[in-house]
Parts: structure tokens; sequence; C-alpha cells
């Protein structure tokens, strides 16, 4: 498991040479992947079994815990013991995942518990 972090974070670039992708890029393929074999197996429309809600419901937290460690670098303040401020870089979520991923998450939450007539009418 600490590998597949890892990759995720190095971008699938394991040996830090700077060859592989951005993280976001790597979240964004793991998460399509999963995608794919999860709902791969559905073979028509219907409500999901429980077993494969769970599967999906933990492997996605897993990897969205991924994106509390993509930050950007953002000018702050700090306080010297002597009272003489100086500027330095801290550390953010960036913006768009701070405001996307609770959106998708929610939105993740409300399809999963929706029942076969739901799905349809969204269909259409």
């Amino acid at each position: 498991m600490k590998e597949k972090f890892g990759k995720l974070l190095l971008g699938e670039d394991m040996s830090g040479g700077g060859k592989g992708v951005s993280s976001a890029l790597a979240l964004s393929n793991a998460i399509t992947n999963l995608a794919a074999s999860v709902f791969g197996e559905q073979s028509k429309l219907e409500p999901m079994a429980p077993e494969t809600k769970v599967r999906w419901k933990k492997e996605i937290d897993w990897l969205l815990s991924v994106s509390d460690q993509i930050v950007e670098f953002v000018p702050g303040q700090q306080t010297n013991k002597d009272g003489s401020n100086m500027e330095i870089m801290t550390t953010k979520q960036r913006t768009d995942l701070q405001l996307n991923i609770p959106a998708l998450k929610k939105l993740d939450t409300m399809l999963l518990a929706r029942t076969l007539i739901l799905l349809v009418y969204l269909w259409f």
C-alpha cells in the first residue's frame, strides 16, 4: 500500500528522476482505472451489489486521501522570537481540490445511495 501511495505522489515515477506525470494526473488515472474495474463488472443498469459498493467506497477514499498531499506554496508570515516578522512560504491544499473534492464526494454518495429509478431518471 505504501508503494501505491508513493507512486501517486511521485506521479508514477518511483525513480525520482522527474520522468513521471503530475500527481493530479496520476490520481485521475488511478480513479479511472478503479471505475473501469468496479463498474466494468456491471452488465446492465441495476443497483450495485453491497460488496461492490463497499469496495468502491474503500478504494476511492484511499485514493482521495492522496489529494491532501497535493499542495501549493503560498507566502506567509512568521514572527521571530525578537518580534520581527519574516516572510516564509507555507503549503496549503490546492484551491481546486479544496473546492471540488468535497462536492464530488457528496455526488458520489448520493449516486450510490439511490435506486434504479433515480439512475434511469438521470439517464434520460
